[in-house]
């Protein structure tokens, strides 16, 4: 990232996934934009990783786990250019509802607990960013970048359940149950306001 001018400033997170058919793994990008629209690219990283599940909402939960990995692993150096707050951007509404309510669909809550239990206050991998989620959009822009020729070749570690009733709401990522603020008190000073979901 470039820009050192944006102290308390927000970046945009998106976020998706592609499985090639007949294969047991994905391509899972991530697309950090300065702005809402998704025009301005600040940071980008694909990566190709085994599933967990050949299933599609399965594999729209590890998407959302990379994102948080992603920001886990970025959060120095946006913290270091000034940028606290991190705006989670997706086009898949389902995904969305169980971000904001992981026991909406139990069938699919101990993935959702899978995907967040290490990014947690006091987790391995601790997210100390502010963490926020925009309304579901009709596209987002991070989906042009799953493919092989965008993947890089890093180790990302395997994520592993912690709990085995699968039943606990892991998706806190802060002390206070993720008490968001509106992305009118995070950037007052931005026109376009994208609504979001709160996550309390």
């Amino acid at each position: 990232m470039s820009k050192t001018d944006n102290q308390g400033r927000t970046v945009y997170c998106h976020f998706n996934f592609k499985r090639p058919k007949g294969k047991n793994f994905g391509y899972f990008a991530v697309a950090m934009y300065y702005d809402y629209e998704g025009k301005e690219l600040a940071a980008k990283v694909t990566r190709m990783l085994p599933l967990w599940k050949n299933h599609q909402f399965v594999s729209a939960i590890q998407a959302y786990e990379h994102a948080l990995y992603s920001i886990y692993k970025w959060q120095g150096i946006m913290l270091s250019k000034g940028f606290t707050n991190v705006m989670l951007v997706t086009d898949n509404s389902i995904l969305a509802g169980w971000i904001t309510d992981p026991k909406k669909n139990k069938a699919y809550t101990g993935y959702m607990n899978k995907a967040v239990e290490p990014y947690r206050a006091g987790g391995t991998m601790e997210i100390t960013l502010g963490v926020g989620l925009c309304r579901p959009r009709d596209h987002e822009k991070s989906y042009k970048y799953c493919n092989a020729k965008e993947v890089v070749n890093d180790v990302k570690p395997v994520v592993v359940e912690k709990s085995e009733n699968g039943t606990k709401n892991v998706i806190d990522l802060s002390a206070t149950n993720m008490a968001y603020k509106t992305i009118s008190e995070i950037e007052k000073d931005n026109i376009n306001k994208p609504e979001i979901v709160g996550m309390d």
